[in-house]
């Protein structure tokens, strides 16, 4: 009694190069040998630049380092005024004094991430200009 496969079974016969293909399309018969050659040469007349593949990549990899690099001090300095803030804060004795210290590090905090945010914007567009170059 002949076995029944299923697709995926089909496929996969395919996939090993199974009897079903074999039988399906013998050598001589005009089956799948006699295409072979054909996509080996369309196969060939395909020119990947690998070169230009690789410094494309090497561009890329090279702006998002500095990129997050730029992120990263920026994310130290941060960290290391909130605990300045924190400290002066502490040290306040009166609700002036408080409300002074918040506002100071409000004021630092916004001036920092706009000034350094925009820096970084630029030099990832001066980056991007000159790769493209």
């Amino acid at each position: 009694m002949p076995e029944i496969v299923g697709e995926d079974g089909k496929r996969e016969r395919r996939a090993r190069g199974g009897p079903e293909l074999a039988e399906a399309s013998p050598p001589g018969a005009g089956g799948t040998t006699d295409h072979v050659g054909e996509k080996t040469s369309a196969a060939s007349r395909i020119s990947f630049t690998v070169p230009e593949w690789q410094k494309s990549i090497e561009a890329t990899r090279n702006l998002f380092a500095a990129a997050l690099r730029d992120a990263l001090k920026l994310t130290a300095s941060s960290l290391h005024d909130q605990a300045t803030f924190m400290k002066t804060l502490a040290d306040s004795k009166t609700p002036s004094e408080l409300l002074k210290c918040n506002l100071d590090y409000a004021e630092q905090s916004w001036s920092k991430l706009f000034g350094e945010g925009s820096k970084m914007l630029d030099r990832l567009k001066q980056s991007q200009r000159s790769s493209v170059s």
